[in-house]
């Protein structure tokens, strides 16, 4: 409940500065609990209202029927408990489409994004909140049975082999995101803000025609942020060490495991903040780019741009530096007073 309240208020707190220059009349608020998250949509225009209706609807069936990994009556769970049976989907299915995303980001990471790691998700208890620290056998053991080549995928039928399962938490919420844009278009919309707890879509520019500005959270201090980002038609997701965990004898453990270890990341990062055009790629991007830490993560932004795949970056690192990318020099305003030290890189 705690981790709901403080979702909730740095969703205020964002959207306060995001929707500077709207006036209330001009848009539709809806405020969503899906995903273990609350959410904050706006839309504006005539169709606002109904196109809210159906986001929400989306929203609730792809967390109940689909992504949970919980919900026993989920394509997710089904597949996770299939015991190796290949599972056959429909060509317009979206499990499908988003595991074969997923598969396509790991590889283009080495594996920093792995979307395998269900048991050890599990081990430490974050899936039920029930923390523990897993033994370095036990890590071993489960270790074994993750991999993205245990995941076999051939068009729309899906096999995990020897007792792979899936967690989709890393990528589910951007690529949730992208289905929503895809739907306000349909629907005519041309200006939004999705908050889907962290992972924000700033669709389109204002009705004034400027961009929107995004608060980026102060790891250190929730209640604050870094700096404010000026972004339009661009998702904007961070991942840090404050959202998910644990402390025991006095020893932090977050929910960012290293696929290599299968324990907490320490790779001198304490948050990633990614800014895309892809809302699925941005969610899975952060959480790679804090896996391999400030170097790996700037060399992966450069390798991706040589694929065409731009995406600009906002490290928070651990001795208290703020790095961002050139993309952003223009872009990314600092907050003077957080204390931290600011650095564009070249």
């Amino acid at each position: 409940m705690k981790r709901q309240l403080a979702a909730l208020l740095l969703t205020i707190f964002a959207l306060s500065l995001t929707a500077c220059g709207e006036t209330a009349a001009e848009s539709e608020t809806r405020t969503v609990y899906a995903m273990d998250t609350v959410m904050n949509l706006t839309v504006y225009g005539e169709n606002a209202a109904a196109a809210l209706e159906s986001a929400e609807k989306e929203l609730h069936t792809l967390d109940e029927a689909v992504l949970s990994r919980t919900a026993e009556g989920s394509e997710l769970y089904a597949l996770n408990t299939s015991n190796g049976e290949t599972v056959e989907y429909g060509a317009d299915d979206i499990l499908p489409a988003l595991i074969e995303t997923a598969l396509t980001i790991s590889d283009a990471t080495d594996g920093a994004f792995d979307p395998t790691l269900a048991p050890v998700l599990d081990a430490w208890g974050f899936t039920k909140d029930e923390h523990r620290v897993p033994s370095a056998d036990e890590l071993k053991e489960l270790l074994s049975h993750t991999g993205c080549g245990k995941v076999a995928l051939e068009k729309t039928a899906v096999t995990l082999l020897d007792g792979a399962q899936l967690d989709l938490g890393g990528i589910a919420k951007g690529y949730a995101a992208d289905l929503l844009r895809a739907q306000l278009e349909k629907e005519g919309v041309t200006s939004a803000t999705l908050d889907l707890g962290g992972d924000v879509f700033v669709m389109g520019r204002k009705t004034d025609g400027g961009d929107w500005r995004i608060a980026v959270k102060d790891p250190a201090d929730t209640e604050s942020y870094l700096g404010v980002v000026s972004a339009a038609d661009k998702f904007i997701v961070t991942s840090g060490v404050y959202e998910r965990y644990f402390e025991e004898n006095g020893v932090r453990y977050h929910h960012i495991l290293d696929p290599k270890t299968g324990c907490p990341a320490e790779s001198g990062l304490v948050s990633v903040t990614v800014l895309c055009e892809n809302g699925a790629w941005a969610d899975a991007l952060s959480t790679a780019c804090f896996v391999l830490g400030p170097d790996g993560a700037l060399a992966l932004r450069d390798d991706l741009a040589d694929q065409g795949a731009d995406f600009e970056l906002i490290l928070v690192t651990d001795d208290g530096r703020v790095l961002y990318t050139d993309g952003l020099t223009d872009a990314f305003t600092p907050n003077d007073e957080s204390g931290y030290t600011y650095e564009a890189l070249a």
